[in-house]
């Protein structure tokens, strides 16, 4: 007889918030530097988060989440990720580590390291360098990794105002500065501004200024240009590149005139020439960005004037970072946008003590009766022809459903499989209590050498199901179905690095559109 039994989670115990992993480091998504700072943690290609916090490390990462819905975020993170500094000819190139034990190779895919503030550096963007002898290179073209000191529990207010700077425009703001010190691109010396004081304060020459008073100083081209002034001016174009940037563009550029001439006298390796001059052509596809085009894409306000810290006093606010409304997917990573049949069909042959446990989530219901869809039916035909039993895991919605639409649900998973077998030997369902699995029920799935679950990407239910299991001997794949392109809000990354802790087992497949790394040991998978 097979049986279809309908779990719940409630019996299960809380769910400790997962750590992030932090060990062993693999080289690459987890580097060991030797320092009382910490590992550093893989948050993009090339970036790096340097904390023994994991909140931190988890606030930054939801903060590139975020950056990666506008244009100019996924633009930013691209020119940080793959600008690169170089050297001259036989010459060393910036380093931000020294590290016995590490390659150049490891170190030299450090490009940007975020560390939680120290010191008094809020919100602080330096060169990361292991000798101060290429301090110069952070303006000569050849360019030199950065560190951001960033506060992720604090948003700082525009001046005058009681708007925040949006975090994620904060970040994206100080890794314009990073890209500046990678293509050894930072605009170097001041500009004068005329411009209305927002707030009283006192000029670099210890002068006081009321609010509102036109006040003369002599402001960092850097600034300005991170901030996009010139864009918020009207002076530049949003679609094109400013004058400074183009300059240092150019100036980066004619690194390779040194390169040309090395490669003609044979004192350089082709390979060698050929990593610098792939980097620097980046450069002639670069987008314009500025902390205003980040402000217009998220719909926020943004500040006309970039004030230093030393002329008015900074005001903050305690900030909960979340992930912003998304309008792309951020979940196809460790879920599948369809059901693998070849994987499911293999994992229920492959084990004659193996069941399907499918959750509710992924009964649609269509005027207000439940519905199965193909990939459902799909499923439930490839256990019952393997023989092998099915259990309807109760889902997130389950429990707000009314005790007809939850007996409608089982009665149709029931009738599937009943037509499926063609009414031969019919399924039966074993009534449970919401807050105990019957000594059956239990029995079944503790039993089992092979569970595979299949469940909406969403589902926390099928996630807290997944990690009691995996917790045993019990082999386990999951096939999440992603069934919208819009991700649900509770796709966070909270849930994500739970899966990611999952994909580190031994005995856990997790069906995926994308191949996992070479390490699962990565907890931003």
């Amino acid at each position: 007889m097979k049986l279809l039994i309908a779990i719940t989670t409630l019996f299960l115990s809380t769910f400790a918030h997962s750590s992030v992993y932090f060990g062993p480091p693999d080289g690459e998504n987890i580097i060991d530097i030797e320092s009382k700072d910490g590992y550093l943690f893989k948050v993009e290609s090339e970036i790096y988060v340097q904390a023994h916090s994991e909140e931190f490390v988890l606030g930054i990462a939801t903060l590139f989440e975020n950056l990666k819905q506008t244009r100019t975020g996924r633009a930013i993170i691209n020119q940080t990720s793959h600008y690169a500094p170089i050297a001259l000819p036989n010459k060393e190139r910036a380093l931000a580590f020294h590290t016995e034990g590490l390659v150049d190779g490891t170190i030299e895919k450090i490009h940007v390291v975020i560390r939680p503030p120290r010191g008094g550096k809020q919100f602080v963007t330096e060169p990361l360098i292991a000798s101060p002898e290429f301090v110069n290179y952070q303006s000569n073209g050849l360019g030199v990794p950065a560190v951001i000191y960033f506060d992720i529990d604090n948003a700082v207010l525009i001046p005058g105002d009681s708007t925040i700077i949006e975090p994620s425009i904060a970040l994206g703001h100080e890794l314009i500065h990073a890209r500046d010190y990678l293509t050894g691109g930072l605009p170097t010396g001041t500009q004068r501004i005329r411009h209305r004081a927002p707030v009283a304060g006192t000029t670099h020459n210890g002068e006081e200024f009321t609010e509102g008073e036109v006040v003369e100083f002599s402001l960092m081209k850097r600034e300005i240009e991170a901030t996009g002034l010139s864009y918020q001016k009207g002076s530049t174009k949003l679609k094109t590149l400013t004058t400074s940037r183009q300059s240092s563009i150019e100036r980066r550029e004619s690194v390779m005139n040194v390169w040309e001439e090395a490669l003609k006298n044979k004192s350089v390796s082709k390979a060698d020439y050929a990593r610098v001059k792939t980097n620097i052509q980046r450069l002639k596809s670069e987008v314009p960005v500025s902390e205003y085009h980040l402000s217009k894409e998220f719909g926020n306000e943004a500040r006309d004037m970039y004030w230093p810290g030393s002329m008015i006093d900074y005001s903050s606010t305690p900030t909960d970072i979340t992930l912003k409304s998304v309008k792309q997917t951020t979940s196809g990573v460790l879920s599948s946008t369809s059901l693998s049949t070849t994987k499911v069909s293999e994992a229920l042959h492959s084990n004659p003590q193996s069941v399907l446990l499918i959750s509710t989530s992924l009964i649609e219901r269509k005027n207000g009766f439940p519905k199965l869809d193909k990939v459902l039916r799909t499923a439930l035909e490839l256990a019952i022809k393997a023989d092998r039993k099915v259990i309807l895991l109760e889902g997130d919605n389950f429990s707000s459903l009314t005790e007809v639409e939850k007996r409608l649900t089982v009665a149709t998973i029931e009738k599937a499989a009943d037509s499926i077998k063609k009414g031969n030997t019919p399924s039966s369902v074993i009534q449970i209590n919401a807050d105990e699995i019957s000594n059956e029920g239990r029995d079944l799935l503790t039993q089992s050498e092979q569970v595979v679950l299949i469940s909406t990407n969403d589902d926390i239910s099928a996630l807290t199901m997944s990690e009691n299991i995996a917790g045993s001997s019990q082999k386990l794949l999951v096939n999440r179905i992603v069934r919208s392109d819009q991700p649900n809000p509770s796709v966070i990354y909270a849930n994500r690095l739970r899966w990611s802790k999952l994909a580190e087992k031994d005995n856990v497949t997790l069906v995926a559109n994308s191949r996992l790394p070479k390490s699962k040991k990565c907890w931003s998978l």
